[in-house]
C-alpha cells in the first residue's frame, strides 16, 4: 500500500493525556485490558524462573511452573509489597515483607502466624493474587488483566503478524537488552518509532543516509490495530511474508517493521554485509512525563536471501565479536536520538498543537492515534 496523505486529526486526549495526571490514569486502565508484550520465554525456561514485567502502568511478573507459565500482579495480597524487587529471578513466590509464600494459583499458602493473628488457617483466609492472562506467539509472551467481554484472542489480536512474530521469535539465544529512562510520554516515544519523517534529519548516518523513503518503492500495511513498513511495494507482501513464515521458507532480504499496539515496535533490519538482526523496542509508561524504554536485539533466525561474501563468511568469527560489542552501543544511540526529539516535546506538552499536521510519510501516526481512540472510547 503506497502510503498517502494523513487523515484529518485523529488524536484523542492529545496533548492532555501526556501531563494530566487524571487523563493518563483513565488511559492506563483502559490499556490494561490489552494484550501487551512481556518478555521472552527464553528468560523463564527453567523450573522457578521469573521476570518482572509491566502492563499499562502495573507491575507483573511472569513466572515457570513446572511445565506451566503463569502470570500475577506483582503486589502480595497482604499489604501490597512488591513480590518481585528485581528484573529476573528463580525461586518461589514469597513476600519479602512478612514471608506470605503463595502457589502456582496464586493462591496463599504459607501465612506465618496464621490461626493466631487472623483466626483461620491460610486456605480459609482465601488471599490470592490478582491472576494475569498470558498467552504466547513462538517465544514470545503478551499478557492483560482481562475485563468482562474480553474474548478476543492473542491470534486474533494480532491478526496477519501472529505468523511472522511466531517465526522471527524463534531466537536461538537469549535477546540482550539496553534499557533506559525516557523523560516523555510514552505516546510520545511511540510517535518517533510509527512514521518515516524523521530518519534523514536524527538519523543520518544510520537510517536516514539514503535520504527519504521513495512512496512508490516502500509499502504500508494496516491490519487490526497494528501496522507495517515493508521496503518492498507489492501489495501483497505482508500476506506473501506471513504465508513464507509458516512454511519456513521465509529469508531475510528486506527491511521491514512492524508496529504492535500499543507499545511495541519489531524491527528486522541489515546490521553489515548479509547479518541480520532483530530488534524489539517497547516504552513502558511510568508517569505522564516519564517512560521506561527496553530495546532487544539478537540474530535474526533466517537464512540470507543473497549468499554472503567470500569475505563476509572469512572474517566472521571477527565481525561476529565486533557486532556483539557494538549492537548494544548502536542500538542505544539510535533510539536515543529519538529519546532528544521525545524529551524536547514533552518539555512544551502543554504547548503542542492538539491537530498535528501529518503528511503522507506519518501515515501510520495517524493509523496508530485511530486505533489509540477506537481503545479509549471501548467498553
Amino acid at each position: 500500500m503506497k502510503p498517502q496523505p494523513a487523515t484529518p486529526n485523529p488524536f484523542t486526549n492529545y496533548p492532555e493525556a501526556l501531563v494530566d495526571p487524571e487523563l493518563f490514569r483513565a488511559e492506563q486502565d483502559k490499556l490494561a485490558r490489552v494484550w501487551t508484550f512481556l518478555g521472552f520465554t527464553h528468560h523463564v525456561a527453567k523450573d522457578g524462573d521469573w521476570f518482572r514485567a509491566a502492563i499499562a502502568t502495573r507491575s507483573v511478573f511472569v513466572q515457570r511452573f513446572g511445565a506451566e507459565l503463569r502470570a500475577f500482579e506483582n503486589r502480595c495480597a497482604h499489604r501490597s509489597f512488591p513480590l518481585r524487587n528485581a528484573d529476573r529471578g528463580n525461586g518461589p513466590v514469597v513476600c519479602g515483607f512478612h514471608h506470605w509464600r503463595y502457589d502456582k494459583e496464586g493462591r496463599a499458602v504459607g501465612i506465618p502466624q496464621c490461626q493466631p493473628l487472623f483466626g483461620v488457617a491460610p486456605a480459609e483466609l482465601g488471599a490470592r493474587l490478582m491472576p494475569v492472562e498470558i498467552a504466547t506467539c513462538g517465544s514470545l509472551i503478551f499478557g492483560r488483566f482481562r475485563g468482562s467481554g474480553d474474548n478476543q484472542t492473542l491470534e486474533q489480536f494480532l491478526g496477519e503478524s501472529f505468523d511472522v512474530l511466531k517465526a522471527v521469535s524463534n531466537a536461538r539465544t537469549a535477546p540482550r537488552l539496553v534499557k533506559r529512562v525516557v523523560e516523555a510520554n510514552w505516546r510520545l516515544c511511540f510517535h518517533a518509532n510509527v512514521e518515516d519523517y524523521h530518519p534523514p534529519v536524527i538519523h543520518p548516518e544510520t537510517f536516514g543516509r539514503h535520504g527519504y523513503p521513495n512512496p512508490d518503492k516502500v509499502g504500508y500495511f494496516r491490519f487490526g490495530w497494528h501496522s507495517a513498513f515493508f521496503d518492498d511495494a507489492a501489495p501483497d507482501a505482508l500476506k506473501t511474508m506471513a504465508a513464507e513464515c509458516r512454511a519456513e521458507t521465509w529469508r531475510s532480504a528486506n527491511y521491514r517493521v512492524f508496529h504492535i499496539f500499543p507499545d511495541l515496535t519489531i524491527s528486522h533490519l541489515r546490521a553489515h554485509w548479509e547479518t541480520w538482526f532483530i530488534v524489539f523496542v517497547q516504552y513502558r509508561p511510568l508517569s505522564p512525563g516519564r517512560s521506561m524504554m527496553h530495546a532487544w536485539f539478537y540474530p535474526a533466525p533466517f537464512a540470507t536471501a543473497e549468499p554472503a561474501a567470500w569475505y563476509d563468511l572469512a572474517t566472521r568469527p571477527f565481525t561476529d565479536l565486533f557486532r556483539k560489542i557494538a549492537m548494544p552501543y548502536v542500538v542505544g544511540m539510535v533510539l536515543g536520538q529519538d529519546n532528544v526529539i521525545c524529551e524536547g516535546q514533552q518539555s512544551i506538552a502543554r504547548q503542542l498543537s492538539p491537530a498535528p499536521l501529518l503528511g503522507a510519510l506519518e501515515e501510520r501516526l495517524a493509523w496508530y492515534e485511530e486505533a489509540y481512540t477506537e481503545c479509549m472510547q471501548a467498553r
